[in-house]
């Protein structure tokens, strides 16, 4: 298992936070890979909204916004990061939704899902591109939608645990969604705790640590590389109307978060003085960063496909 000494220093330079989906290495991989599955069409298009037909860049850049806020990261005093973080300030909701991991599907009308989770965010920077709202400036959006379905393939981003921590010594996982009303839950595996340290949560682990595992680098351009064998558009290419998805993308990542949570053993929950939850205490099975790793190199290599997946179907609007 790769040291914790690394993914305590790789989430520190990158200014960990709840939420940040597969971090820089991550997102970066994902832009690289997207762009070299882009149609020459769309290609020529991002170019001209962005300047550059590179996603790498923009597909980081709603996570640096979060990080200026906090005075981290290259956008901090960037004037347009700081317009867009004053003018949308739920913007940090954009990135997950958190579902019970044995709901069906994910359903934009349901108790779980908001207007500010990351479909639903998606849903408003697709728009912008397809000339039906004006929320966003066209590069912007681009930027959203490169980030955001990055995210929507993390499965912790969209699946989270649900616990009865009425035993503290004994937290039980909690699946079904006819289970969980009033219950605490873990965030996303933010509030699972692996190590002694903030950084070692279950969260942490997918972002970090099962990203460099999944090509053996921590080198954006070297992991898409080795992603690219893994695209499958007959396996992969999504059915239906595109304006569904999102729906769908969801519903895929939250099959593989409850594959995520298989097999971990929860030892313990901290609760607060007002007895809400604050740690569920836990240990992986020796083998998953194994039995994981490749299903987070496929989530990265089908979040690329999808995204160019998009990109080419969308019915551009934009200058």
């Amino acid at each position: 298992m790769m040291s914790r000494i690394f993914l305590t220093a790789a989430l520190l330079l990158g200014g960990a936070a709840p939420a940040r989906a597969w971090g820089k290495l991550g997102h970066e991989a994902i832009g690289t890979l997207a762009t070299d599955l882009l149609r020459e069409k769309t290609r020529l298009r991002v170019k001209k909204i962005l300047g550059a037909d590179d996603l790498a860049d923009a597909a980081t850049w709603l996570d640096e916004v979060r990080a200026a806020e906090r005075g981290k990261g290259p956008l901090v005093g960037n004037a347009e990061a700081a317009a867009f973080a004053k003018k949308f300030p739920e913007h940090h909701k954009w990135h997950f939704v958190n579902l019970p991991l044995g709901t069906a599907a994910y359903v934009r009308t349901s108790r779980f899902a908001s207007e500010d989770d990351v479909v639903h965010a998606l849903d408003s920077a697709i728009a912008v591109l397809e000339g039906r709202s004006r929320k966003f400036p066209p590069a912007q959006a681009l930027r959203i939608v490169a980030h955001l379905v990055g995210d929507l393939h993390q499965p912790l981003h969209v699946g989270t645990g649900f616990f009865d921590v009425h035993q503290p010594a004994a937290p039980r996982l909690l699946t079904d969604p006819g289970t969980v009303a009033g219950k605490p839950d873990d965030l996303g595996g933010n509030k699972i705790q692996l190590g002694h340290t903030s950084f070692e949560t279950l969260h942490a682990y997918w972002d970090a640590t099962l990203v460099e595992a999944a090509g053996s680098t921590g080198n954006a351009a070297k992991l898409a590389a080795r992603l690219r064998p893994l695209v499958s558009a007959a396996k992969w290419a999504t059915p239906g109307d595109r304006r569904a998805w999102p729906e769908l993308w969801a519903t895929d990542s939250l099959r593989q978060a409850e594959l995520a949570y298989r097999g971990i053993a929860f030892t313990g929950a901290k609760l607060s003085e007002k007895k809400s939850l604050e740690v569920i205490e836990a240990k992986l099975p020796a083998d998953y960063e194994k039995t994981q790793r490749a299903r987070a190199a496929a989530q990265l290599a089908k979040a690329a496909f999808h995204l160019a997946e998009l990109l080419n179907a969308l019915d551009w609007k934009t200058p």
